[in-house]
């Protein structure tokens, strides 16, 4: 009865011991399953409303909203595009290696049955030995280990936050192509209107002999290839509207009936309305960039001081007991590596190596920042410029075009000289469109090289 029992407590502390372990589940990856799960998704699923109100810490009433704007969108493409889920688990990965630098390695366990042949008299032929083997890791060796992965996680938390500025910025790209391609439809099919009111017009003219053939010729060509124009501006506004659904990670007909905020784009703020040292400076310390490349040094300082360590060996306890022919021997065995043959040089001088190479890829990081900037903030200067211009052009235009409208309603001038005023004032409208949509991407490009949003809000709060 007592050996039952003790079978009994030996197989309920197996199972006690195989119930902790984790089991593998299959999740197999099936592309057509993955392919409906992106074609289901929407701008109005309730699961999408919850994260941006989590997010914007406000009620979006109604929902869906009327209009989204980039902020809206910015969210609602951190809950959709794949990039991001990568991301975040590359961090939730990282943040699993802290859990494996901190385990403690295992004790192990064996047993040595021994059958003697020529046993003494009276005693058993059998002898079993028990022994365990107790490692004690020094030096502070898990210490540098937990120090290394929690570097290596905080890397990967930044290079999150990387990742989601690449994905706002490719956004607002893709908007601000959407709000040029829309207005230069606008502008291209005012155009158009005007090319075949003209080429009626001295169509009549040529039928009484008032025009001669090559003018209604000229005027014929203009029209057509306003016409080429207006067919190509609504490819680029097909593309846009394609290019932000891709940037959220929606399909095309999620964006069906969706109203698209593009009021930022307007009015670019001035380069004095901000301090470009003081965004320099914030930066060169702040960019999400930056703080991984210090983690990734940090980890590697920790990594260099594990390797250092690992020069002093860990030890080994090994207590045992053995039953040998009717005498119980206990023994206590202590065991350590010699570092006679290695002192762990090479993996010491990698570590050394991978640090030099962490500092150096921190100073790359830096000084492409301070380039980049600066070009940057040169390029928006130049931009602004030029838009300026281009709206001094607009002005005079349309104060031309004012005058020929008077002119006409008086009967001073005629509608052909009205129209040829109308394509110039057209023109200049495209003209300074062009200048705002170049001033909006180099302030993007200011806004990536410090990864900030720095655009002036649509409605002052």
């Amino acid at each position: 009865m007592p050996n039952v029992s003790k079978a009994g407590t030996i197989a309920v502390a197996a199972l006690a011991f195989f119930a902790g372990c984790a089991t593998y589940t299959p999740k197999p990856l099936l592309p057509e399953k993955t392919a409906r799960q992106f074609e289901s998704r929407s701008l109005s699923s309730p699961a999408l409303e919850k994260f941006i109100e989590k997010n914007l810490r406000r009620k979006i009433n109604p929902w869906p909203p009327s209009k989204w704007d980039i902020d809206t969108l910015a969210l609602a493409a951190f809950y959709y595009n794949p990039a991001l889920d990568t991301a975040r688990w590359t961090w939730k990965e990282a943040q699993a290696a802290i859990i494996t630098a901190g385990e403690r390695p295992n004790p192990s366990a064996s047993v040595s049955p021994q059958y003697v042949t020529n046993p003494s008299p009276g005693s058993t032929p059998w002898a079993l030995g028990f022994s365990f083997d107790i490692p004690i890791e020094t030096a502070g060796k898990r210490g540098y280990r937990i120090a290394e992965a929690r570097g290596r996680t905080l890397a990967a938390r930044f290079a999150l936050a990387e990742t989601a500025w690449k994905v706002r910025s490719r956004l607002k790209g893709a908007l601000l192509d959407y709000f040029a391609a829309t207005g230069r439809d606008a502008i291209l099919r005012e155009q158009a209107r005007i090319d075949g009111e003209m080429l009626t017009l001295l169509k009549a003219r040529l039928a009484v002999g008032e025009v001669s053939e090559p003018d209604v010729t000229r005027a014929s060509v203009d029209y057509d290839r306003t016409l080429l124009l207006v067919r190509e501006a609504k490819s680029r506004l097909a593309d846009a509207r394609a290019n932000v659904a891709g940037a959220i990670g929606i399909p095309l007909r999620a964006l069906d009936g969706v109203r698209l905020s593009v009021g930022m784009f307007k009015t670019p703020p001035p380069l004095d309305s901000f301090s470009l040292t003081g965004l320099r400076r914030e930066a060169l310390t702040n960019r999400p960039d930056i703080l991984e490349s210090l983690a990734r040094y940090e980890a590697s300082q920790s990594r260099l001081q594990l390797e250092i360590a690992r020069q002093y060996p860990d030890i080994h306890i090994g207590p045992g007991y053995k039953y040998d022919q009717g005498q119980n021997k206990w023994g206590l065995g202590i065991s350590v590596e010699l570092p006679i043959l290695n002192r762990n040089q090479g993996p010491i001088a990698q570590a050394e190596a991978a640090r030099s190479r962490q500092a150096a890829r921190f100073r790359e990081i830096q000084d492409g920042i301070i380039i980049d900037t600066e070009r940057a903030v040169a390029g928006y200067g130049l931009s602004l410029a030029r838009l300026k211009t281009a709206e001094g052009l607009l002005a005079e235009k349309e104060k031309s075009l004012s005058s020929l409208e008077s002119m006409s309603a008086v009967g001073e001038t005629d509608r052909l000289a009205l129209l040829g005023g109308e394509i110039e004032y057209e023109d200049a409208r495209l003209l300074r469109l062009e200048s705002l949509v170049n001033a909006d991407r180099a302030l993007g490009l200011l806004e990536d090289a410090i990864q900030r949003p720095l655009s002036l809000p649509e409605k002052k709060p």
